[in-house]
This record gives structure tokens, sequence and C-alpha cells, in this order.
């Protein structure tokens, strides 16, 4: 080993003294042996970069100390509003040594969301790259104070960020933070919801996939196939790779097709990797046309979306020498339930059976248990679960109870252990792996002075899983048509938010009263859309 370039001072610094309470956040380093045992072992690899284990913990190291050297005080928050690279995940692991939190903020948000969020969080600095910078310094008039902002370039870390990675003075010892990282997802009520990730949780869920997913050790390679503001590529899939001493490769965050994944697979050599039911309904046309070759892929994972039965049968048989496994669970609860290869034919529409250290129930609207067999609300607790939300106490009054979450969903269990979901408690459409809630576009759509009222539901669709449909009634005398009020929803809310779909109704269903029958306007749509007479 070099001892230039790896010196010994910083090789102490697992020997450091520790914090009698809580737990230390760094993720690389204090809790895998790789920078000490394998420091060239290849850790990170993207479109414009690689790194290894030593290059990766060093430029941490280096960020970490600049993060504090700007000022940043322990629990701060650092933003990022970047595209899938590597650089996210060095400044992730900086956070965690120096006792901040990183807020990943999607790229996909318009000037108005990003603006909600960053002044629900704060963060003393963001780090942006061309695209997302424009649509930031469009959010600064909105926000009220002065974050410090960082821009990378597009192919490259760019002058000032290699200036804090490779210049700056290492951080000395990791500092305690709690928070790891706040995750924004769209909220029931239309306003984006912080998920408080803990230190523990985010470790906790890790080593449950590193006891569950097969074939893993330093020779996978997990390729990261969702955008990385979420938690299926900034924890789930990428955190236990580093924790074996594999390789975490970033696929670029725009335009995906199966054709393209393919080619990422094979040019990587990728072992590994999450893969949402739509896109493997894609790659099971795609094999259709032209057999695909994925000859290095050992296993996969699904799930975030509906898993149907007869597309894992046909996954499995079209390509038997990769391991197919479902996962259920959700950003604030860690992986609830897993099922894997002959059990997911064996039992068909379940998503398994509840993973080691977690802890599941089933409810009634008076908070009992149901019996097996009968449909009950997820509720979950374990270590890996959320136990606040960021600025929310209404939220945390409404899902957090004694230790356990309330997920939102309705599922029945077997009298083996076996779950399947049923349906949704809440409106949550999900459409492609993107969680849409129909609040936060009927809060925008009644905003147009045409709109009298407007509903939104998700009707099946073979492609998405789910498809935004605006049901609208207009004000009488008033007249829009779907491309009018697609273009003013876009002007507040991100593309893939945007309905799919737009009926004109003259009026709702209503249950209870006075409340829309959204089950029911569902099938109506459903059912009006087949004959091509309502939408416009």
């Amino acid at each position: 080993m070099d001892s230039n370039r790896y010196p010994k001072a910083d090789l102490s610094m697992s020997n450091a003294k520790l914090p009698t309470h809580g737990y230390i956040s760094s993720i690389l380093g204090d809790y895998s042996p790789q920078f000490l045992h394998h420091p060239n072992k290849l850790a990170l690899i993207w479109e414009n970069g690689s790194r290894t284990y030593g290059e990766l913990r060093d430029r941490v190291l280096r960020l970490a100390g600049a993060l504090r050297g700007m000022g940043l005080e322990t629990g701060d928050r650092v933003g990022t509003i970047l595209f899938n690279r590597g650089e996210t995940f060095e400044l992730y692991f900086a956070c965690a040594f120096a006792g901040l939190t990183l807020v990943p903020i999607s790229f996909r948000l318009t000037a108005s969301e990003i603006s909600s969020i960053v002044n629900d969080c704060q963060p003393k600095v963001i780090f942006t790259e061309p695209g997302p910078g424009e649509t930031l310094a469009q959010a600064m008039p909105s926000i009220a104070f002065s974050p410090k902002v960082v821009r990378l370039e597009t192919s490259t870390e760019g002058a000032e960020f290699n200036e804090l990675a490779t210049k700056s003075v290492r951080i000395a010892t990791p500092i305690h933070n709690d928070i790891q990282m706040i995750l924004y997802t769209s909220g029931s009520t239309g306003r984006p919801k912080g998920a408080a990730m803990r230190s523990l949780a985010v470790m906790w869920c890790a080593l449950q996939q590193v006891s569950q997913f097969r074939h893993f050790d330093a020779n996978s390679v997990m390729l990261i196939n969702a955008p990385m503001f979420n938690t299926a590529a900034m924890n789930e899939s990428s955190i236990p790779t580093f924790l074996v001493g594999g390789t975490v490769a970033i696929m670029p965050s725009r335009g995906w097709t199966a054709q393209r994944f393919v080619e990422y697979i094979n040019r990587w050599r990728v072992t590994h990797t999450l893969t949402f039911p739509s896109m493997l309904r894609e790659m099971c046309q795609l094999d259709n046309d032209s057999p695909l070759s994925i000859d290095t892929m050992r296993y996969w994972y699904t799930g975030g979306e509906n898993c149907p039965p007869a597309l894992m049968s046909e996954v499995r048989q079209r390509w038997p020498h990769v391991n197919l496994a479902i996962s259920y669970g959700s950003t604030e609860s860690g992986m609830v339930t897993y099922v894997e290869d002959d059990d997911i034919d064996q039992h068909p529409g379940s998503v398994g059976r509840i993973t080691p250290g977690q802890s599941l129930r089933l409810l009634d609207g008076e908070g009992k248990d149901v019996a097996p067999g009968e449909v009950g609300e997820v509720w979950t607790a374990g270590p890996s679960v959320l136990t606040n939300y960021w600025n929310a106490p209404q939220l945390d009054a409404e899902a957090v109870r004694d230790g356990w979450l309330k997920i939102g969903d309705l599922a029945r269990m077997d009298e083996e252990g076996w779950i399947y979901i049923v349906g949704r408690t809440k409106d949550l459409i999900i459409s492609k792996g993107q969680n849409i809630y129909p609040a936060e576009i009927e809060n925008v759509l009644r905003q147009h002075p045409a709109v009298m009222d407007v509903a939104v539901v998700g009707i099946p669709d073979a492609e998405f899983g789910e498809a935004v449909c605006a049901c609208v009634i207009l004000r009488k005398g008033a007249s829009a048509s779907k491309e009018t009020l697609l273009e003013f929803t876009l002007k507040t809310l991100a593309s893939y938010k945007k309905p799919r779909h737009m009926v004109f109704l003259e009026s709702f269903p209503i249950r209870n009263t006075t409340k829309v029958d959204k089950a029911e306007l569902a099938r109506m749509s459903a059912a009006l859309l087949a004959t091509k007479t309502v939408e416009a």
C-alpha cells in the first residue's frame, strides 16, 4: 500500500473514541472492512467516472472536512439536485462522517416544488448541475434564505467540487448524527412529506438485504436502476453492496429503455439489480423481437408496484438462470416481506413472508388484529422503521404509534404467513414505479378558472401499471381542452405527475352523502375511455 496515498493517520480513525449514545452514522469504512483490506477494489462506476474503495474513502473524508469547514454544524442539511452520478454517494457518505443530513431532491420537480422542499428542510448548501441547476435558479426567489450553491459539470465533477474532494483537510473523527437522510415523497395532502431516515434504520435494512439477496458477495455488481433521490437507489440496492465489498454501477437517470438497460448490464457485467415490474414487461416485449443476452445476471428483485403473477412467471421462464425475488415495503418501513423463486409461483400474488427482524400486524378499524384470511390495515415495526417525519407532527400522529408504522395498505395473511396486498387505504397512484398522490394534482387543476371540480384516480395500464386519470367538471359556460389543462399543470407539477388521461363529466359518483366514490369513478373512467368518447 502506498503510505503517501493512504496516510496512517486516516487508518486510525476506527480506533477513535466513540460516543456512548446513539450510533455513528458513517456508512462506509467503520462498518465495512473493504477499505482496509481491499482499497484498490472497484467500489463505484458510472457513465463519467469510477472510484475504488480507497479513492472513495479519501474523497469522502475530505468532503466531510470541507462541509464542516463551510461552517455546517451537526444536524445541518445538505441538499442535492443531481442526475444519477457517483458524486451523490460521495456526498452521502461525507454527510454521514460529518454528522450532517443529506436531502436528495428530485431533478424532475418544478421550481415551486423545489422551493417548497428547500424551505421545509433548509439545507445550508445545495449541490446541483446543468439542467436541475436552472430549475433551482428559478426557485431561488421563493426560497426564504440563501443556501450556498455548488455547481458540478455535466460530464465531470467541475473545478469547485474537485477542490473540495481532493484538496480539503480530512475530517479527523466521525461525528454522530441520528438522521442520515431526509427523503421527500408526495404527501396525501398534496404537500411533500420528508421521511427522516435514521442511521440505524438505513444500516438495519441493508443488513436485512445482505441476509436475503442470493449470490451476494464481493464479486457482485449491483446496477442502480432507479433515480438517486429515492431509497431504492440511495439505500436499498447500494448500501448492502458496499457492505459486502461489491461494486455499485449507476445507470444514467434519463431515457430508460429495455435495450439500454441490457447494454449497461453487459457493459459492466452486472450480476444484481432492482427492476420494476413495468421494466420487466418491456424486457419481455423486447425479448420477443430478439432474445436478450444477460448472461452475467445472477439475481434481480422487484416491487414498488403491482407484481402480476403471470408476468413474474414469464420472467422466470425466460431467464431461468436469474433468481427472481419480490420485496414489499416503503420508504418509511424498509423491507417488510420477501418471496423468491419457486415460492413466487407456488403462492401467486403474494408479496412473501415477513423478513427477519421485522414485525407486521393487520388491524381492523378498531385497532384489533384480524384473523387469518381476513383483510386488515398493514402496520409494521422494527429497527428499519421510521420514527418520525420531518417537521410534520400531524403525520407522525396519524402514521406512527408506539413504534409501529401504518404503511397505508390493506392486506390479508393466510395460515402459513403469506401476505397478499389487496388494496390501499390512501389514494396513492403508483405509475411506472413513481408514487403519485391525486390531491397534489387536484389542488393544481382546481386553480384553473374553467374547472369547477376535479377528482384524480388511477386506472389500470399495461405499460405503467397504473395511469393517472383526471376526471374534470367544468364550470357552466366554460370550456377547456385536455391540452390546455395539461399545459396548466406543467407550470407547477413535474411532468411524470401529469394526467395520462382526462375525462370530462357532468357529476361524480358520491358515497357517504358528500365523498366522491373514487373506486366507482375509476371503474367508470376506464369504461368510458374504452369508448374514446369522453376524452378531450
